[in-house]
């Protein structure tokens, strides 16, 4: 019996060695992920878009997530060589431009580097208000409804600093940040309206406020909102295109031999990412540039996506 006994010590120790192994290189493989960016293209049909914006090419980017080591800054760096080279006529960024209580300037040179003639808009997201909300709290938030708890990483003082510190910071890299305002941008004789809320989630956004400043007229109208969940709130048609991120795809996924992949995280939207219609609206969601809590993506490539406008019935 003894021979056995050790067999079965020696099976255990080769399983456990394979686990570990396994667990090692799936941690290298998604540390690799989180730095994989891609650059997609979406061609979007607008139903009433004047054929003057037709073709017109909105780079939407979000999550950033700037200060954390790593994988996050390697995607910075790919990302704003990526912009630089599909030639977009605006630049468009959903949010968590920063994160870990850090500001802009370390990325202030590439960030100026991303060109775009009709111009570069920005809205803020929970981290960059020093609010963060991890997988686990995500969880909870479901199993019990509760919703909003709120993890800061900054005193309101120091907050307040960095916050203002970075609306400098995109300002000099030519970004315009829009907080619960519209900007107004002319192309081909048709007027485009850029909308930004501030944050959704912990109550900063003023809807009232930018559905005051929406342009009936404007030939294409686009909300910017860090969080997708604002399309419940919207009347159809108000804006033509809402873009949003905040969920990384879920940013680690597991398998699913039926549904293709389970998302650990949503951040608790139901909007995962990609295109969502609507009735006079159309819904994109980013996977976005960086990570937060840990830096690994499964299943969840970081990303920037082109987008192409279209004319349509």
């Amino acid at each position: 019996m003894r021979p056995r006994r050790r067999n079965s010590f020696s099976l255990a120790a080769r399983l456990l060695r394979l686990g570990i192994g396994l667990g090692a290189a799936t941690s290298v493989y998604m540390v690799f992920e989180a730095q994989w960016l891609r650059l997609v293209h979406r061609r979007l049909t607008l139903p009433g878009l004047p054929a003057a914006l037709s073709g017109l090419r909105l780079l939407h980017v979000s999550d950033l997530h700037a200060g954390v080591p790593g994988p996050n800054s390697r995607a910075i760096s790919k990302f704003v060589q990526a912009a630089r080279g599909c030639e977009p006529d605006l630049v468009l960024f959903t949010g968590d431009m920063t994160d870990k209580k850090r500001d802009l300037r370390p990325h202030l040179a590439l960030l100026s580097q991303v060109e775009a003639p009709l111009g570069k808009f920005a809205v803020l997201g929970n981290h960059d208000h020093g609010l963060r909300k991890t997988v686990i709290q995500d969880f909870v938030n479901r199993a019990t409804g509760r919703s909003r708890i709120v993890m800061r990483e900054l005193e309101p003082d120091e907050l307040a600093a960095t916050v203002s510190l970075n609306r400098q910071l995109l300002q000099r890299s030519g970004i315009r940040l829009l907080e619960n305002e519209c900007a107004r941008v002319q192309h081909g004789g048709g007027a485009i309206q850029v909308c930004g809320i501030d944050e959704l989630q912990y109550g900063l956004a003023d809807l009232d406020a930018v559905r005051g400043e929406a342009d009936p007229e404007a030939a294409l109208r686009i909300l910017l909102s860090h969080a997708p969940d604002v399309i419940s709130e919207l009347d159809g048609g108000l804006f033509h295109l809402v873009l949003s991120g905040h969920t990384h795809g879920g940013q680690i996924c597991v398998p699913h031999p039926s549904r293709g992949k389970v998302l650990l995280s949503s951040s608790g939207s139901e909007y995962a990412d990609g295109i969502y219609q609507f009735p006079g609206t159309i819904l994109h969601v980013s996977r976005g540039v960086g990570t937060t809590l840990v830096p690994f993506r499964l299943l969840s490539r970081p990303e920037i996506t082109l987008l192409e406008l279209a004319a349509g019935h």
